[in-house]
């Protein structure tokens, strides 16, 4: 009998980040490294976001899928009081434009980064890199998180990142880092070595000619059942406002990853579908322990409350997109279930034994 999480697996298959294709993501954020170290601009890179948690899903917008979106947190070797947002920003931004190597594929400046767009690196997908210039936060605000109720080896890598409005440049506290590992430690109790030993089984011939063994593989290659969990989530939540034209109301992907991971994290080892379940039944219940008085705190700046400005209409349809999530999940039948993962997840999943098809059409849009 095939099992759910066989079935949600089966329709993540092809929306997760590659491991060829995170290696080829992670060597040329290290070449950029280097080239600003070359041009004068000491810095430490590392993943941030679901390039960090392992949780990257192929993006969907406009009824389609989308190139990846990959973050990198690029800190400078210098002090706060020493610099200001301006120069932090724009000692990367200006290196990167005078590069014949990375200039034309330099985006705009967002606010908070810089993005370098390379398209079509395996088949018809791409991904552009999000770099994040920041430096090292103080120690009287690390203090005030801690205080706040998190764990000082959450709070010991908080940085300062640089935010552009109009023409105006600030520092905003993030702790991207600090919400990585607090993340991984939940994660890695739901990676078993059984999970790891059918993962590497099923790398490509490349990957395993560079690591013999399942222990030398790189973990950020594995995925545990939490972070299959918040892939399958962020997708149903992409394809569900996309088709319902709330694109700019969608939750984050911060938020829901906090809250999926907060909802397991003193739980045992749990397949994908005992996670959904336990997740959507615990938010239900107002139960997860970062929900508290109507705010649902960042786990690892606990000062912050991530619905925060938040309208009651954004909200409502949160809990209407998750109820559609439960309604998904519930279906019994494996058939029924096999073609609500095609609607609503995946429309490359194999359909070809399926008697009954009831394909959704058209794609988009799918008003409330």
């Amino acid at each position: 009998m095939i099992t759910r999480d066989k079935l949600i697996l089966e329709a993540l298959r092809d929306l997760d980040l590659s491991p060829t294709m995170e290696i080829n993501a992670r060597d040329k954020y290290k070449a950029i490294a280097t080239y600003l170290e070359n041009n004068g601009v000491e810095s430490d890179f590392y993943p941030q976001g679901s390039f960090l948690t392992g949780t990257v899903v192929r993006p969907y917008r406009n009824g389609k899928s989308q190139n990846y979106d990959l973050d990198v947190l690029v800190i400078l070797d210098e002090e706060k009081e020493d610099t200001t947002p301006y120069q932090v920003k724009n000692r990367v931004g200006d290196i990167l434009k005078a590069s014949d190597l990375y200039k034309d594929k330099l985006d705009k400046e967002d606010s908070n980064c810089w993005t370098l767009n390379y398209a079509e690196i395996l088949k018809d997908a791409g991904f552009s890199m999000d770099l994040v210039p920041s430096i090292e936060e103080v120690e009287n605000i690390k203090e005030e998180m801690m205080y706040s109720g998190v764990p000082s080896n959450y709070i010991s890598e908080t940085v300062s990142i640089t935010e552009k409005i109009q023409e105006q440049y600030d520092w905003i506290t993030s702790n991207p880092l600090g919400f990585g590992n607090w993340f991984l430690d939940i994660s890695n109790k739901q990676l078993t070595a059984e999970s790891k030993l059918k993962q590497y089984r099923n790398l490509n011939e490349d990957i395993l000619r560079v690591f013999n063994k399942v222990e030398d593989v790189p973990t950020y290659i594995y995925r545990s059942s939490l972070q299959k969990a918040v892939q399958f989530v962020k997708r149903h939540r992409d394809i569900y406002y996309d088709r319902s034209d709330r694109n700019e109301d969608k939750p984050s992907s911060f938020l829901l990853t906090s809250l999926i991971a907060d909802s397991v994290k003193d739980e045992p080892s749990m397949g994908i579908e005992e996670i959904l379940r336990h997740f959507i039944y615990k938010f239900i219940k107002q139960s997860i322990a970062i929900m508290i008085d109507g705010k649902i705190l960042n786990p690892v700046d606990n000062r912050e409350n991530l619905i925060e400005g938040y309208s009651e209409k954004r909200i409502a349809l949160m809990k209407k997109w998750l109820g559609s999530l439960k309604e998904d999940i519930d279906i019994l039948d494996n058939d029924k279930f096999r073609l609500q993962l095609y609607n609503n997840i995946n429309e490359k999943l194999s359909l070809s034994n399926h008697k009954d098809v009831n394909v959704i059409t058209p794609r988009k849009p799918w008003r409330i």
